[in-house]
Formats: structure tokens, C-alpha cells, sequence
């Protein structure tokens, strides 16, 4: 979990979710629904991204070069 990692398309969407909960939950009657809204508005303000943070290994892994190996003709030259 990364704080002030997610995009600004998943902080709209967390944002229109927030209030539909609250708009839902105080539209039916049932304010207690309402306050599920808080996670929502938290990870939106947060920008907290739940995608899995990358390895420092992997990164260096793919900058990797092989050399080149001489083949047998090149050899014999």
C-alpha cells in the first residue's frame, strides 16, 4: 500500500462512489451506510494505491545485457 500513488481517474471514481454512499445511504434512510463513505473519502484524499509496490531486483533484473557469445566461425577467423 503506497500513499499518493494513485491516479487521478481511481481518486475521481473513489470520489463519485464516496457520495454515492452518502447520497444512498441518507436517501434510504439509513445513516450508518452513510458512514461507509469514509474509507472511500480517506483513500481518495490519501491517493492511496493498493497495487503491489515493485521490487528493486525486478527493475535491475531487466536492464540486464547478455554479451554477445562468438560463434563458431567467428572463431576459426
Amino acid at each position: 500500500m503506497r500513499f499518493f500513488a494513485c491516479s487521478f481517474d481511481s481518486v475521481l471514481i473513489r470520489f463519485f462512489l464516496m457520495m454515492a454512499c452518502v447520497i444512498g445511504g441518507l436517501f434510504i434512510g439509513q445513516p450508518l451506510v452513510a458512514i461507509l463513505a469514509l474509507p472511500l473519502f480517506l483513500s481518495a484524499v490519501l491517493g492511496v494505491s493498493f497495487l503491489p509496490e515493485p521490487t528493486v531486483g525486478a527493475a535491475e533484473a531487466k536492464a540486464v545485457k547478455m554479451k554477445n557469445k562468438p560463434t563458431r566461425t567467428q572463431q576459426v577467423a
